[in-house]
């Protein structure tokens, strides 16, 4: 078996610069299949063939009869769009598909899958930064626009295509030898705008016109330069058609009658990944336009994309509790540490589901008023400057059935992705893997910026495990783990400022959003079992909000806290901006050592709250887990049931 898939693939070449390599190539590949014996033969072609594919189906093409597999483009037609001395491309493949039908008419065994532009992988995101697609797509972020008219093009991943080759390849009893591989669905300009918007992006739809200005504009520094004679070329039928929202006029049933459990991914899924990738790849530039750092434009922003106008009531300020942090925040990351475009995203995707999530809540607040009406009691609070050390110590405690711990998916998609999440009083004991936002979580999981490998193998996640509450906290927009993923110097002074008294606004949104996640599930209270790293320095304001809480404290050695505190850190920022170590041990290091003074002084100015206090030793901890939780609860007079520990 031979499988020959390579090509020049060259719009701006003629056909003599391309006929040694697309066409006459195929005669030693000919001859390899036919030598000694006969070796079948798959061959990748291209849809480009027809001018009306090239043209986007735009025009005098919009209303055509679907393309059928094998059917030959009209050569009459192929010379009036593709003159051979001008574009090449189409005419190499073209010949190329007549030498191999002659060749099969001859009895060589082979099979001929026609292909859409392939610049893009699902499972990988790789994308091909050559490409014209791809140049687009750059040039599109760079100035926050995309021309109408060239949302059509197909989302059709090589991966998704390979898979399907190679398990065609090998059918004994194939019905076809003809196929098209490509995803008909077309990806419209309102699709993109909305898959751009839930990501926090502004990427908006405007005439060819307004955008080929905005490139000439910025010149040979806009990706897209290169290829403007090409668009405007073929800008009759790319852009100045009206917008196509119905599928392509094209065939692919042959593929899925030999293979009818595949399908095509859906465009979201693909959209994303390619763009997760050229983040990475840092094909964006820092200035583009379509990520806003503006506060008042965030707002706006989340407000329109949720539908709704009113963030929650009751907190200090009104809608300034939201945009000054925002504004002290966006303003450090942007002057202070210059972050790249990956950067940028990461801050406004994650500002933009907060303040979605926010909107979200005093939705379900005005329809609900008896959700704060519930009372938080006695939660159970792990604090202590490692992560790991205070992860570890809830998952042990959270397998104690009375014990209710926060999960990941439910901390960032409260109400859903997009607000539709409407809970009914579910059980305690409803399955988390049945939980609709589960998609989402795994979404931002596989997508974020700050959850890549080098953070996930530090600290493992998933949509159903317990999750630090410090997410919680970051709806207030008042955390230090910004300061740990942005740098943000500035911001971080603007909450130290006052003795804290930013931060401590902060807890009154930490204490709402849990009255909502308690509200949600119904069933017998139970106790919260919350952890994080930064509630350390603020033992004060954890128990001005919630008077019975009872603290277990985690100690775990100064070097080995300091050293894995800075990993975290590192792998946090890596890509987002330029990381001076030694800078960043020394931050961290004092952030440490302020925390770990101020929860030492309260705990000495307040000795008569010592029976609200635990400590554990994470040497211990790991020796002995079972005898450690035991130790917690004799000390916090807390009932631990036989079942549990055992």
């Amino acid at each position: 078996m031979v499988y020959h898939t390579g090509a020049d693939v060259n719009l701006m070449n003629n056909y003599a610069k391309l006929r040694h390599t697309n066409t006459l190539a195929m005669k030693g590949v000919i001859r390899l299949c036919a030598t000694h014996r006969l070796k079948e033969l798959h061959h990748t072609s291209t849809l480009g063939v027809f001018p009306a594919f090239y043209a986007a189906f735009g025009q005098e093409f919009s209303r055509m009869s679907p393309i059928m597999e094998g059917v030959s483009p009209d050569e009459k037609e192929m010379k009036k769009f593709f003159p051979p001395t001008a574009i090449g491309y189409p005419w190499s493949k073209w010949a190329t598909e007549q030498t191999l039908r002659k060749a099969r008419d001859m009895g060589l065994p082979l099979c001929i899958y026609r292909l859409p532009n392939t610049n893009l992988s699902l499972r990988t995101g790789f994308t091909n930064r050559t490409d014209y697609l791809t140049a687009l797509m750059v040039s599109s972020m760079q100035e926050g626009m995309f021309p109408i008219g060239a949302t059509a093009a197909p989302f059709t991943p090589a991966d998704t295509i390979s898979e399907m080759l190679v398990e065609a390849s090998f059918l004994e009893n194939r019905k076809h030898w003809f196929y098209h591989l490509v995803d008909a669905t077309v990806v419209t300009r309102h699709e993109l705008e909305r898959w751009s918007a839930d990501m926090g992006v502004s990427y908006r739809g405007v005439q060819y016109q307004e955008f080929l200005n905005a490139v000439k504009e910025r010149g040979r520094a806009s990706p897209i330069h290169r290829f403007v004679p090409l668009m405007q070329h073929w800008r009759r039928y790319w852009f100045d058609s009206e917008e196509r929202t119905e599928p392509l006029p094209i065939s692919n049933k042959h593929i899925f009658e030999d293979l009818p459990n595949f399908k095509w991914p859906s465009g979201r899924d693909v959209f994303q990944a390619s763009f997760m990738y050229s983040c990475e790849a840092r094909f964006f530039m820092p200035n583009s336009k379509s990520i806003g750092m503006v506060a008042d434009d965030m707002v706006a922003l989340a407000k329109k994309n949720a539908g709704l106008d009113t963030l929650p009531h009751g907190l200090p300020g009104g809608d300034a509790f939201f945009t000054q942090p925002i504004r002290s925040l966006t303003d450090s990351a942007r002057e202070d540490v210059k972050l790249s475009f990956f950067g940028q995203f990461a801050l406004s995707r994650s500002v933009h589901q907060l303040l979605k999530n926010a909107l979200f809540l005093q939705a379900m607040e005005q329809q609900h008023p008896d959700i704060l009406r519930q009372s938080i009691s006695q939660p159970l609070v792990i604090v202590g400057p490692d992560v790991l050390g205070n992860a570890f110590l809830q998952l042990l405690m959270a397998q104690d059935p009375s014990n209710r711990v926060p999960r990941f998916c439910e901390v960032n998609f409260p109400y859903g992705e997009d607000g539709s999440f409407r809970p009914k009083r579910l059980p305690n004991n409803a399955p988390w893997e049945q939980d609709p936002r589960m998609a989402a979580a795994r979404r931002l999981l596989e997508s974020s910026p700050m959850l890549g490998n080098d953070y996930m193998s530090i600290l493992p996640r998933s949509g159903d495990m317990p999750e630090d509450d410090t997410a919680i906290f970051e709806h207030s927009l008042r955390a230090h783990t910004f300061c740990m993923g942005y740098g943000a110097p500035s911001y971080g002074q603007w909450l130290r400022e006052s003795d804290g008294a930013e931060i401590k606004k902060g807890y009154a949104m930490h204490k709402r959003f849990l009255q909502h996640l308690q509200w949600q599930r119904a069933g017998e209270p139970k106790k919260w079992l919350l952890a994080s790293s930064d509630h350390v320095g603020h033992l004060d304001d954890i128990l001005a909000t919630y008077p019975g809480a009872k603290i277990i404290f985690a100690h775990r050695d100064a070097c080995e806290t300091v050293a894995g505190r800075c990993q975290e850190v590192l792998s946090l920022r890596r890509g987002l901006m330029a990381v001076d170590v030694c800078k960043l041990a020394e931050n961290e290091l004092q952030q440490m050592a302020a925390n770990a003074r101020a929860a030492a002084d309260f705990r000495r100015r307040h000795t008569h709250l010592k029976g609200q206090f635990a400590d554990v030793d994470f040497k211990k901890l790991m020796a002995n887990p079972l005898s450690s939780v035991r130790t917690v609860y004799r000390k916090l007079r807390l009932p631990l049931s036989s079942q549990t520990g055992a």
